[in-house]
């Protein structure tokens, strides 16, 4: 039951940082690594985004 919960509301949270990257959150030390690795923000944005949806996806469906 917890589970649950917990799956959905990080899924939101990665949507919110996802769709309005907002700065005290984008300009992390682990986003600017992850903006190296995935050449960018747009594909960080993405991924961030993708894992939020896949975050929703378990805790709606799975649990």
């Amino acid at each position: 039951m917890f589970w649950k919960y917990f799956f959905i509301i990080y899924g939101i949270i990665c949507l919110f940082v996802g769709l309005l990257k907002p700065p005290f959150i984008w300009n992390m030390k682990k986003f600017q690594v992850m903006k190296k690795m995935f050449k960018g923000d747009i594909g960080v944005q993405i991924f961030v985004l993708i894992f939020g949806l896949a975050s929703l996806a378990v805790g709606i469906w799975v649990f």
